[in-house]
């Protein structure tokens, strides 16, 4: 199947789960996120090449959880500047007009909400929440190199991490999440270039406001 038209059944499906009827005492998490991109191809031979090595990553996930523990999830990064910005070949400068990456996925995720004395959640006021979180998705790579080329790469690829939810009330919260992202093929920037043949991978540590509502 189209790795596209793979990851648009996914979004579907997660949008379908979203707006059924929710059972009682269901959660719904917004999440905003900043973070930075490292390991695998963030790391890659290109990645030593270019003079800006900021890999600083956007994006926010929606969270459906059944009592905190079970639940589907949202997730949207988007990194502008994967690939930075110039870099030289031969001693000649060569200017990245644009490239990105942008992961779309959808997750289950799996969570323990701690108790306290005054129950889940520390009795709908304060909490701790660790989470293992996986699925599948579309990840894409562009590079646009001025004069020379323009690539682009739509694949299927899969997402696990973990991360832990703080929440300072029954509301707010701040989120840390690590996560590891491959696609399921070998079309890379990397491997077009020669650089690093193989699975475009990365790693996404990031931290987030979480509202729960």
């Amino acid at each position: 199947m189209n790795p596209v038209r793979s990851s648009a059944v996914l979004a579907l499906a997660f949008l379908a789960l979203i707006f059924v009827p929710s059972p009682a005492r269901a959660d719904v998490m917004l999440t905003p996120f900043v973070g930075g991109n490292l390991f695998g191809s963030a790391s890659a031979p290109l990645a030593d090449f270019v003079g800006d090595h900021s890999r600083t990553t956007f994006g926010g996930s929606v969270t459906l959880t059944s009592h905190g523990i079970f639940g589907v999830e949202g997730d949207f990064g988007y990194t502008p500047k994967f690939f930075g910005t110039d870099f030289d070949v031969a001693g000649v400068p060569v200017t990245l007009a644009r490239n990105n990456v942008v992961t779309a996925m959808a997750n289950v995720t799996v969570g323990v909400p701690l108790q306290s004395q005054r129950g889940p959640y520390g009795g709908g006021r304060r909490g701790v929440r660790p989470y293992a979180v996986a699925g599948f998705g579309l990840i894409r790579q562009q590079v646009d190199v001025v004069g020379l080329l323009g690539y682009a790469a739509n694949d299927l690829g899969y997402d696990l991490g973990g991360g832990v939810d703080i929440f300072l009330s029954r509301n707010v919260g701040i989120r840390g999440d690590f996560r590891y992202f491959r696609t399921l093929s070998g079309n890379t920037i990397s491997d077009l270039l020669d650089l690093q043949p193989g699975a475009f991978n990365f790693s996404r540590l990031s931290v987030g406001l979480t509202l729960r509502y």
